[in-house]
Protein backbone atom coordinates (compact mmCIF):
# COMPACT_ATOMS: atom_id res chain seq x y z
CA UNK A 1 0.00 0.00 0.00
CA UNK A 2 2.14 3.13 -0.71
CA UNK A 3 2.19 5.78 1.05
CA UNK A 4 0.11 9.14 1.61
CA UNK A 5 2.14 11.67 -0.53
CA UNK A 6 1.19 14.57 2.36
CA UNK A 7 3.23 12.20 5.16
CA UNK A 8 6.50 12.58 2.68
CA UNK A 9 5.93 16.15 2.53
CA UNK A 10 5.39 15.94 6.26
CA UNK A 11 8.99 13.91 6.51
CA UNK A 12 10.68 16.57 4.08
CA UNK A 13 9.65 19.63 6.13
CA UNK A 14 11.00 18.20 9.53
CA UNK A 15 13.81 16.81 7.67
CA UNK A 16 14.97 20.11 6.62
CA UNK A 17 13.58 22.14 9.64
CA UNK A 18 15.66 19.55 12.07
CA UNK A 19 18.77 19.92 9.48
CA UNK A 20 18.65 23.87 9.71
CA UNK A 21 18.96 23.62 13.13
CA UNK A 22 21.68 21.25 13.60
CA UNK A 23 23.64 22.92 10.94
CA UNK A 24 23.34 26.40 12.60
CA UNK A 25 22.20 26.44 15.95
CA UNK A 26 24.28 24.01 17.53
CA UNK A 27 26.77 25.88 17.86
CA UNK A 28 25.55 27.92 20.67
CA UNK A 29 22.98 25.61 22.26
CA UNK A 30 25.13 25.14 24.98
CA UNK A 31 27.77 27.65 24.93
CA UNK A 32 26.47 31.03 26.06
CA UNK A 33 30.05 32.75 24.82
CA UNK A 34 29.35 32.37 21.33
CA UNK A 35 25.67 34.07 21.27
CA UNK A 36 27.06 36.74 18.61
CA UNK A 37 27.77 33.69 16.20
CA UNK A 38 24.17 32.54 16.48
CA UNK A 39 23.14 35.89 16.09
CA UNK A 40 25.25 35.94 12.66
CA UNK A 41 23.74 32.58 11.85
CA UNK A 42 19.92 33.49 12.57
CA UNK A 43 20.44 36.17 10.56
CA UNK A 44 21.58 34.49 7.17
CA UNK A 45 19.08 32.13 7.44
CA UNK A 46 15.86 34.75 7.83
CA UNK A 47 17.09 35.68 4.45
CA UNK A 48 17.33 32.44 3.20
CA UNK A 49 13.86 31.87 4.37
CA UNK A 50 12.93 35.02 3.22
CA UNK A 51 13.84 34.66 -0.06
CA UNK A 52 12.25 31.25 -0.17
CA UNK A 53 9.22 32.90 1.07
CA UNK A 54 9.29 35.83 -2.30
CA UNK A 55 10.18 33.09 -4.70
CA UNK A 56 7.26 30.81 -3.63
CA UNK A 57 4.56 33.49 -3.45
CA UNK A 58 5.98 34.83 -6.89
CA UNK A 59 5.41 31.14 -8.29
CA UNK A 60 2.06 30.82 -6.89
CA UNK A 61 0.80 34.34 -8.16
CA UNK A 62 2.60 32.99 -11.99
CA UNK A 63 0.35 29.54 -11.57
CA UNK A 64 -2.98 31.57 -10.63
CA UNK A 65 -2.40 34.32 -13.79
CA UNK A 66 -1.72 31.09 -16.10
CA UNK A 67 -4.50 29.02 -14.88
CA UNK A 68 -6.85 31.92 -15.12
CA UNK A 69 -5.49 33.71 -18.04
CA UNK A 70 -5.68 36.71 -16.58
Amino acid sequence: MPLDPRINVFYMLTGVTFMAFASGFGVCLFNLDTVHECVETANNWLDVFLAMGRHLIEWAFAVIIAAFNL
